[in-house]
This record gives C-alpha cells, sequence and structure tokens, in this order.
C-alpha cells in the first residue's frame, strides 16, 4: 500500500475506532526536493504514526507540534526549515471524533442533559441500574441506553480523548463505583454533580479502601458553570456549557466582557 493510500486507510480506521488525529500536510515546498506538495502524515493520539513529509528531520518536529496541536484542539499552518536552508510550510489539521456524553445516573436531571446533548450532536449514552429510570419512554433521542449496574457497564465501554462523563447518581456509593472506573480513563471532561460536603465524601471513602486520591484531582466537582441555574434545565445548560468550554477552549465568560477587554488591548 502506497503512502498516500496509508495514511487514508488510517484516518479512516482513527475515524472508527473514535481517536483524535492530526493530519498533516505540506502545503508550501520548493519545486525540487525530498518534500513534495500535498505530502502527508498522521499522528493519532496514541502518538502513532503513519506516513511521512519526506523529511526525517522535518517528521520529528510535525510530530511534536502535531500533538501540541491535538492538545490545543486547534489546527494551525507551521513552518520549517530545512537543513538545506528551504522553508516549507504544512497544515496541522486537528480533525476531532464525534464527541461522546455520557450520563452516568438517570434521574431528573439526565432527561434534559441527554437532550441538550444530541441536540449539540454528541453521541448519547445513558447508564444507571434502574430500568424504570433507564429505558427509551425516558430517553428517546439516546444513542445508547444501559439498564446496569454503573461499575462494570462503565469498564465495558470505550472511553477516549472524545467522551465526556457527568456522574449524577442517587448516592455516594455509586458515584465511588462511577468514579473508580474513569477517574484514570483518557477522558475530556469528568464532572460529578453534588455539594462540597458530598464530594469530599466520596473522595475520602475512596481513599479509605486504597484509590489513589490524585486521581481524583481532575474530576470536576461540583459540576457545571456558575449561572444561577435552579431547575433540571438550567442545571443541564449549566454542565453542557462547562463542557463546551473545555472541549472548544473557552473561559467561561460573558461575551461583552471579552469584548471590552479585547478593545481595551487594542486601544493601548
Amino acid at each position: 500500500m502506497g503512502g498516500s493510500e496509508a495514511v487514508n486507510s488510517a484516518l479512516l480506521r482513527a475515524i472508527d475506532d473514535k481517536r483524535m488525529i492530526v493530519l498533516a500536510t505540506v502545503v508550501e515546498a520548493p519545486d525540487s526536493g525530498s518534500v513534495k506538495p500535498t505530502a502527508k502524515l498522521l499522528v493519532d493520539e496514541d502518538r502513532e504514526v503513519e506516513g511521512t513529509l519526506g523529511d526525517v528531520e522535518l517528521d520529528q518536529g510535525v510530530i511534536a507540534d502535531a500533538l501540541q496541536a491535538m492538545d490545543d484542539r486547534q489546527s494551525r499552518v507551521a513552518r520549517y526549515s530545512l537543513v538545506d536552508g528551504t522553508e516549507v510550510a504544512v497544515f496541522l489539521e486537528v480533525v476531532e471524533p464525534q464527541p461522546s456524553l455520557i450520563v452516568v445516573g438517570a434521574g431528573h436531571i439526565a432527561v434534559p442533559l441527554a437532550r441538550m446533548g444530541k441536540m449539540l450532536s454528541f453521541e448519547v449514552i445513558v447508564l444507571d441500574d434502574r430500568e424504570k429510570f433507564a429505558n427509551r419512554e425516558r430517553f428517546p433521542d439516546a444513542d445508547r441506553v444501559f439498564a446496569a449496574d454503573f461499575g462494570p457497564t462503565l469498564a465495558e465501554l470505550k472511553i477516549t480523548r472524545a467522551t465526556y462523563i457527568v456522574i449524577i447518581t442517587r448516592g455516594h456509593q455509586y458515584d465511588e463505583a462511577a468514579l473508580m472506573e474513569v477517574a484514570d480513563s483518557p477522558a475530556a471532561y469528568i464532572g460529578m454533580i453534588g455539594s462540597r460536603r458530598r464530594v469530599q465524601a466520596v473522595r475520602d471513602n475512596l481513599a479509605g479502601i486504597g484509590f489513589d486520591p490524585a486521581k481524583l484531582d481532575r474530576v470536576r466537582a461540583p459540576i457545571g458553570l456558575e449561572i444561577g441555574a435552579q431547575t433540571p434545565e438550567e442545571i443541564a445548560v449549566s454542565i453542557m456549557a462547562e463542557i463546551i468550554a473545555v472541549r472548544r477552549g473557552g473561559r467561561g465568560l460573558p461575551m461583552s466582557e471579552v469584548a471590552r477587554s479585547r478593545e481595551l488591548r487594542l486601544s493601548r
């Protein structure tokens, strides 16, 4: 299989596996030389590389920058100087798979949350151990609904850097079962609803059974952005707003404040 075909095949596999990738394409290069326009190289979130741009040192530099672009979730054009003094430009295109929203707990907040997740083009998965809550009647738009135990089911789900997990169960023990399975996962976002007291109780209980408390540092709890939410629908908006901010690199600030700050910088 040729280089271009190998890259295309790797791209399709990554999409099927829901892996984030960066597709590096030469967009400017000298007419002569080993680096040709349209040459491609692919880097995935597991640091697997397919293809070459035609120069070993260039490949190394592009791979490093591609991994950074992946972390930043930001496509860009980067310029590189080759050993012969010529310059090439490479487009680093971050390709994200469809994001997945896993809603752990199917109570009253889960219903509008799943609906909003689907509206925002997430794959939506709902999980609860109570069939009267986790069913198609309550979640008609969800891609998958599981009525099963939390821990074992989460252990079977594929969790990637495009996965966003919201833990909104009905009790400490269920929060803990979920966290034990996902806290060390590559998920882009893990959030847990509850007061600071409930969150601390979960941390203490897990530490008491030997679970590494450092793994819980990335868990966002309490969950969501502070918008004064009170109803289940408003709380769902708050949670999805935080998820969008994490996914897109937002700061959760009022746009009017962002605009004023930008105007002040430009006036100096």
